[in-house]
């Protein structure tokens, strides 16, 4: 009983907005794990990319995130966690829009080497763990990094399941457009 009231004191110990950036997190780790999933077919399907284009896209992009995700370690350390979380979740969503929105295999390109993989990867690039790292004490700390962790791999468990459920669902036309 004593542990037990010890891991009750140690996960109360932790600062309100961990839960919030717990959430965040997992909110990404979901956007990140369906995306990288569905990318290759939405390329393939969407914008009438072939196998070979699709692969010069997804590997340049890959490498655009390998540098963007250097330069946000160090753009979050100059201009802090949140202006950089807004910044970048702004970046992510004219990505996402220019996506959906677009039709040209140009806008495409364009979209996915610029506005996706900065927002994606100034999104990801240490951001959460240096909010952890800010909000929490010597003691609690592994905790919170242990959630974090859960919450990344949970987040992936639950966009994959959601994924396998809605690949049988319907499309729909809307604003006279299809959406698969």
């Amino acid at each position: 009983a004593s542990k037990l009231a010890a891991a009750a004191e140690l996960c109360l110990s932790l600062h309100d907005q961990v839960l919030l950036v717990l959430l965040l997190e997992f909110f990404n780790s979901f956007r990140n794990f369906g995306l990288r999933y569905l990318q290759y077919s939405f390329v393939v399907n969407e914008y009438g990319l072939t196998d070979s284009e699709a692969g010069d896209l997804l590997g340049v992009k890959a490498l655009c995130h390998t540098v963007f995700a250097f330069a946000g370690s160090m753009l979050t350390d100059a201009f802090g966690v949140r202006r950089m979380a807004l910044v970048s979740l702004t970046l992510a969503l004219i990505g996402r829009g220019m996506l959906v929105l677009g039709t040209s295999k140009a806008v495409l390109w364009f979209a996915m080497l610029t506005f996706c993989a900065l927002g994606d990867s100034l999104l990801s690039a240490g951001l959460y763990s240096v909010a952890l790292k800010k909000l929490t004490t010597p003691v609690n700390r592994g905790l919170a990094f242990s959630l974090s962790y859960a919450s990344y791999n949970f987040a992936g468990a639950v966009g994959t399941t959601l994924l396998d459920v809605l690949k049988t669902t319907p499309d729909r036309m809307l604003f006279g457009r299809v959406f698969t």
